[in-house]
């Protein structure tokens, strides 16, 4: 059997390192490059969209939030002159989403105001490794 110990000057509240847990295991442990963060009125049916360059060693943190739950939002790529959806969800307040190219290529973030009146859709991307982003 293995013991495991703390070092040090004993309060006894104290936790090893070994046993800290991650807040969020799905967030990368590396600093952003680069952070991209507007806010965008939105009527209905309107959308806006940013394109991702890159491949599968870059990544993103996208944050989406509305105050009514009506962002629909995907990311898709156009290889070969067709539509090849990554990943996709609707009717949603807040999104919390870690995306890593699966090949590299341009990779389309679509956000759309699916309700019935026009919202503000804040939209918070952070970038990590070379991937490239602008606005379409």
């Amino acid at each position: 059997m293995i013991a495991l110990a703390a070092c040090g000057g004993g309060g006894g509240g104290d936790t090893p390192d070994a046993f800290v847990v991650d807040a969020d295991p799905s967030a990368p442990d590396a600093m952003p490059r680069e952070i991209v963060m507007e806010t965008h009125t939105l009527m209905p049916g309107e959308l806006v969209e940013g394109i991702m360059t890159g491949g599968p060693a870059e990544s993103a943190q996208i944050q989406l939030s509305a105050p009514t739950p009506t962002i629909g939002w995907n990311i898709h790529g156009h290889a070969a002159g067709g539509t090849q959806v990554a990943h996709e969800e609707f009717d949603q307040m807040t999104v919390s989403y870690p995306f890593t190219p699966p090949a590299e290529s341009k990779w389309y973030l679509l956000v759309r105001n699916d309700g019935g009146v026009t919202t503000d859709v804040v939209i918070k991307v952070q970038l990590f490794g070379d991937l490239a982003w602008e606005w379409q």
